[in-house]
C-alpha cells in the first residue's frame, strides 16, 4: 500500500502546464514581482519627468505654482492611482478597477486641459492594464472613460480630426488585450478541467485495483475463518497462503495499472485470458472466454475500460454468486468492441453485502466518458454486464 500511495501520489500532483518544473510557480511569482517593480519604477520616472519637464525652460519654479501646480498634482494623482491599481489587481480587483477608472478620468482631464502633459499616456496605461485583468464589465467602462475623455479633449482644443485615430488605435489595443486575456482564461480553465478529469480517472483506477485485489483476499480470509471455526486447520492455512499470494499479485496488478495509465496495454485477449484463469482459481468454478471477430487495437482508455469492467464483473460474481459458471465474450464489430460477462446465478456469498455499491456506477461512468455504453442487470437465472466501446 505504501508503494501504491507513493506512485499514485506522484500522479495526483497537478501541473499547471505540460513539462512544468517544480519551481515554475515560484518563477511565476518572481515574474509578477519583477513586473510590479518595473511598473512602479516607470511610473515614478514618468511623474518626475512630467513635474520637472518645464524646469529648464521656465525657471526654477516652473510646475510648482498656480495652474502648473494643479496639473502636476493631477499627474501625481493619476500616476498613484495607476501604480496602486497594478499592485492590487490580483488581490483586490474591485478596488483596482476603481483606481483604473480614476486614473483614466484623471488622464482625460489632463489631456483636455494640457495636451503637452502625459495625459494620453496615462489613459493608454489604465485602459491597457484594465483590459488585461478583471472581467469584461469592469474593463469596458475604463476604455469608455478614456475614449470619451480623449474625444472631448480633441474637440475642445480644436485639434485636427486626424488625432481621433489615436482613439481608434487605443480601442484596437484594448480589444486585442481583452481577446488575449479571454484566451488565457479559457486555457487555464481547460487545464483545471483536465486536472479534475485526471484525478477522477485515477480515483476510478484506485477503486478498481483495490476492489479486485482486496475482495479476492477477503473471500479466502473469510473461508479460512469458517474453516478454523470447524477445526479444519490445514485447509484454513491453505486459504491464508492463497490470500498471501493474492496480496503479492495485487502489488503486481498495481504496477500493471500504473503502466496502463501510461498507455502500455497488452493485447486484450491475453489480458482477459489471465483474468478468466485467475477467476477459475479463486472461485473454483467454470469461466469460459470467447473472442469473436478480428482482434483490433484499442486506445488506452477503451482498453482500460474493457479490463476494469471484466475485473469488476468477475469480482461481483465471486461476491454474489460464488461457484456460478461464467462466460466472458469479447466481440469486435464494425466500429465497436463489445464485452459481455454472463453468469448462471447462485446463492449470495458471505461478502455479498460488502462494498459501497460504486462498482457498476464507476464502470458506467468510465464507458460514458469515452462515448461507450454499459448495461447491467439480471437475465433469466443469472446476471449480465454488457460494455460497448468505440474502436
Amino acid at each position: 500500500m505504501a508503494e501504491l500511495r507513493s506512485r499514485l501520489g506522484a500522479r495526483l500532483r497537478p501541473q499547471c502546464r505540460p513539462g512544468a518544473s517544480p519551481g515554475s510557480a515560484e518563477g511565476t511569482r518572481r515574474e509578477g514581482l519583477l513586473l510590479r517593480v518595473l511598473i512602479l519604477t516607470g511610473a515614478t520616472t514618468w511623474f518626475a519627468y512630467a513635474m520637472l519637464r518645464d524646469h529648464d525652460r521656465s525657471g526654477p519654479h516652473a510646475g510648482l505654482h498656480g495652474a502648473d501646480l494643479a496639473l502636476t498634482a493631477g499627474v501625481l494623482c493619476g500616476v498613484i492611482c495607476f501604480a496602486v491599481a497594478v499592485v492590487m489587481r490580483r488581490r483586490a480587483p474591485a478596488y483596482a478597477w476603481i483606481l483604473y477608472m480614476a486614473g483614466a478620468a484623471t488622464g482625460a482631464a489632463l489631456y483636455a486641459a494640457a495636451p503637452e502633459r502625459p495625459g494620453s499616456a496615462l489613459i493608454f496605461a489604465c485602459v491597457g492594464f484594465a483590459g488585461s485583468t478583471g472581467s469584461l464589465w469592469r474593463s469596458v467602462p475604463v476604455a469608455a472613460v478614456g475614449s470619451i475623455g480623449m474625444t472631448v479633449g480633441i474637440l475642445a482644443q480644436g485639434r485636427p480630426a486626424g488625432e481621433l485615430w489615436t482613439i481608434v488605435g487605443m480601442l484596437g489595443m484594448f480589444t486585442g488585450i481583452r481577446a488575449n486575456h479571454t484566451r488565457e482564461a479559457a486555457r487555464l480553465t481547460e487545464q483545471q478541467n483536465l486536472i479534475l478529469a485526471e484525478r477522477s480517472r485515477i480515483a476510478r483506477e484506485i477503486h478498481d485495483i483495490l476492489a479486485h485485489s482486496l475482495s479476492a483476499q477477503l473471500v479466502h480470509l473469510e473461508g479460512a475463518r469458517l474453516l478454523m471455526v470447524g477445526g479444519r486447520t490445514e485447509e484454513a492455512l491453505a486459504r491464508v497462503e492463497r490470500a498471501r499470494g493474492l496480496a503479492r499479485s495485487g502489488l503486481e496488478e498495481t504496477r500493471r495499472a500504473l503502466a496502463t495509465l501510461r498507455g502500455d496495454i497488452p493485447p486484450m485477449d491475453v489480458v482477459l485470458r489471465e483474468l478468466t484463469d485467475e477467476h477459475r482459481l479463486l472461485a473454483d468454478a467454470v469461466c469460459e472466454l470467447k473472442v469473436e471477430g478480428e482482434p483490433r487495437d484499442l486506445d488506452a482508455r477503451a482498453g482500460l475500460a474493457v479490463i476494469r469492467t471484466t475485473q469488476e464483473a468477475l469480482t461481483n460474481v465471486r461476491k454474489h454468486a460464488p461457484g456460478a459458471a461464467v462466460t466472458v465474450a469479447l466481440r469486435y464489430t464494425d466500429g465497436w468492441c463489445e464485452l459481455e460477462v454472463t453468469d448462471e446465478g447462485g446463492e449470495p456469498g458471505p461478502l455479498a453485502g460488502s462494498g459501497g455499491g460504486y462498482g457498476l456506477v464507476g464502470m458506467r461512468e468510465r464507458a460514458e466518458l469515452i462515448g461507450g455504453t454499459l448495461e447491467a442487470g439480471p437475465v433469466e437465472e443469472g446476471f449480465r454486464v454488457l460494455l460497448r466501446v468505440p474502436l
